[in-house]
């Protein structure tokens, strides 16, 4: 495991109350460390000794990312989809779902960020030899 629960709720959250509760967590855990092994070319995988602070705290904030998208996706298809538009009694709106985190292009978009933002300058998204 990249991170713990044990990191995720002391240290990443520093008190905060968890997203993802802790049964649920070391699935959510390994989901982050696949995306990580993308991105870091499975540098972590193959030399535990780089899993930093920097590190757990990505994996702690792509598991919350990847559970929260998945928990309205799984929302929106049990209500018969993501309202995109609505029409009452004269009103009418349509929200733009271009930008949110929980369509598959949203959420690509937000871990890289997400991962850019801890791991930028770590050398560890270096892709050449």
């Amino acid at each position: 495991m990249y991170a713990s629960y044990g990191y995720y709720e002391t240290t990443y959250l520093m008190g905060r109350k968890p997203k993802i509760q802790e049964e649920d967590f070391q699935f959510w855990e390994k989901q982050a460390e696949r995306v990580l092994n993308q991105y870091t070319f499975s540098r972590l995988a193959s030399n535990l000794g780089l899993i930093t602070t920097e590190v757990k705290a990505c994996t702690c904030e792509l598991a919350e990312l990847l559970y929260q998208a998945d928990k309205s996706i799984q929302q929106a298809a049990e209500q018969g989809g993501v309202l995109q538009s609505y029409s009452n009694d004269g009103e009418s709106g349509t929200f733009d779902l271009s930008q949110s985190i929980f369509t598959e292009e949203g959420k690509a978009r937000k871990t890289k960020e997400i991962i850019h933002r801890y791991l930028g300058d770590t050398g560890l998204l270096y892709q050449g030899v």
